[in-house]
């Protein structure tokens, strides 16, 4: 495992499954619509769609964001090439400053926020089910049901 340093942390020392754990018991309704997971990530699947939505901590780099995971159960292969005629449109009606993306992760919404201060875990748990949600709805939006 690579090792990040940023400012005398290391991402190891991230409480990984203290967030996650912390996630769970605030959006019980996400196990539902959990495709998969890991210690940096916890992924929703769009099944309609064969998509997931990947919502990560990257403690490192002092931001939590979501972005289209790949997922090989749900189909989601390639969906940054699928989503890609698509993303003006979704990126339009998500209405992101510049500063919320991260260039090289496609569709994506990201949140600067110090991930080590445990008492920014509530609000950035929340934060990545709300943004997860207006992802997901631009999709529906963009792509139409079904």
């Amino acid at each position: 495992m690579s090792e990040f340093d940023f400012g005398g942390r290391r991402a190891s020392e991230f409480r990984h499954r203290g967030f996650w754990s912390l996630f769970a018991e605030r959006h019980p309704e996400e196990r539902a619509r959990l495709a998969r997971r890991g210690p940096w990530f916890w992924q929703r699947g769009l099944p309609d769609f064969a998509l997931v939505l990947s919502m990560y901590v990257a403690p490192a780099q002092n931001h939590v964001g979501v972005f289209f995971g790949r997922n090989e159960k749900f189909g989601a292969t390639q969906s940054w090439a699928r989503l890609k005629p698509f993303q003006p449109a979704i990126e339009d009606r998500l209405k992101l400053t510049p500063e919320q993306s991260c260039e090289g992760l496609g569709i994506n919404s990201m949140w600067r926020v110090n991930c080590y201060a445990e008492d920014n875990w509530p609000a950035m748990t929340d934060w990545l089910v709300t943004e997860c949600s207006r992802v997901e709805q631009a999709v529906i939006e963009v792509l139409g049901q079904g």
